[in-house]
């Protein structure tokens, strides 16, 4: 019976370090992937977030503006007629 109790702790004890060097090398892991992806996104000359934020404000902005002045443009301005002077010439 003591031998049974002291393997079965001997195995908890096993597996609770392999937990645990499990989760280091979880950890090691994510930090190695993190580090590629950012290196990667670094060479490829990615916006940042921030500035594309801006960005999209910007040209929303200018499109708004563009449809206004769409819209004003198709408005007919009312203006006199003037008289030409070649045919006040001829009238005369």
């Amino acid at each position: 019976m003591v031998n049974k109790s002291k393997i079965l702790s001997d195995l908890s004890k096993i597996a609770v370090d392999a937990m645990s060097t499990f989760s280091g090398l979880k950890k090691e892991i994510e930090t190695l992937v993190s580090l590629r992806v950012n290196k990667i996104i670094n060479k490829m000359n990615l916006v940042k977030r921030d500035e594309f934020d801006v960005l999209k404000k910007m040209v929303q902005k200018v499109l708004i503006e563009n449809e206004e002045l769409k819209k004003s443009r198709k408005k007919p301005i009312l203006r006199k007629k003037k008289t030409s002077k070649k045919k006040k010439k001829a009238k005369n």
